[in-house]
């Protein structure tokens, strides 16, 4: 079995949930953390807590990290932020709150440090979101960086003229991960996003035998109207790390050197063709049907 660590950012966008089931249930996978990042990071800590619940695996430790990114956020950023209804969009997975889905006191950058230093060489970072809680323990305990195995990202864009989310919102982390030397394979946003499910397809959570794919259907429910109906349903750029930690098989990847643009006015947050990491693979294709086909025998098999 793989030992993984997931940081996630779950609430606004549904594939963080949707991906980490998944993970759950592929016995190739022995998740050991769950981290959360992102204002409102408690908040999203019981979200994952929520599901860990549905599926007994309450074992699993979860800790909410970084509330914001190592930059400097415009105002218009804090006013997003600081938007439950866009933020937090299906956070009614977690309605009605439990104390039992209280994060607690535990430290997400210290979470991680601990656990890849219990498992030196061992453990996979699986990273769907930005990557201040992994910059963060980078920046912390420096030596760790020898001790991941590799990370497994959602993150970036080489083909297309576009600064991705999870490497853009905090710039400045992704350049101090993607420089780190640690071995990295990363899901680009133009392969990634060719895996979705359709909202036609995803009334199959609702007509599960499951309590949690019930769930799952609602939080849909409530997260579609917030996607401006632009999505054709849940775009599941997320599960790329979750495959690729124990079956690489469903993805082309190539190697390149690759960095973050952090000073261009209009180039900011994208990633380039350059740096000194020579370990940085990236996503250039995905077979798509079949990934589809694991997902569902996975989740509502």
């Amino acid at each position: 079995m793989q030992k993984i660590l997931i940081d996630t950012d779950p609430g606004q966008d549904i594939d963080d949930l949707l991906a980490i089931i998944f993970a759950l249930k592929r016995p190739e996978l022995d998740i050991k953390a769950i981290t959360t990042v992102t204002q409102p990071s408690a908040q999203r800590a019981r979200l994952v807590k929520r599901l860990l619940r549905y599926m007994d695996r309450t074992d699993i430790p979860v800790a909410a990290g970084m509330e914001l990114p190592l930059r400097v956020l415009s105002a218009e950023e804090l006013k997003f932020m600081n938007d439950p209804a866009m933020t937090m969009n299906h956070y009614g997975f977690a309605e009605p709150e439990d104390p039992s889905d209280e994060p607690g006191n535990a430290d997400a950058v210290d979470l991680i440090i601990e656990t890849v230093e219990k498992y030196p060489g061992e453990i996979v970072l699986a990273c769907i979101a930005p990557l201040t809680n992994i910059a963060c323990a980078l920046r912390k305990k420096p030596e760790i960086a020898g001790k991941i195995k590799y990370i497994a990202m959602m993150g970036g864009e080489l083909t297309l003229n576009r600064a991705e989310h999870n490497v853009a919102f905090d710039y400045i982390a992704s350049d101090i991960v993607l420089d780190s030397g640690i071995k990295i394979y990363m899901g680009t946003w133009d392969v990634t996003r060719r895996f979705f499910l359709t909202k036609d397809e995803c009334q199959a959570f609702h007509g599960h035998h499951a309590q949690v794919s019930k769930a799952l259907g609602r939080a849909i429910d409530l997260w579609y109207p917030g996607s401006r109906n632009w999505k054709p349903g849940p775009v599941m750029y997320d599960i790329f790390p979750m495959i690729w930690t124990f079956d690489q098989s469903y993805y082309t990847v190539k190697q390149m050197f690759v960095e973050v643009e952090t000073k261009g006015e209009f180039t900011r947050g994208m990633t380039i063709r350059g740096g000194s990491n020579p370990n940085i693979e990236v996503t250039t294709d995905i077979r798509a049907d079949e990934v589809k086909k694991l997902y569902w025998e996975t989740v509502l098999g």
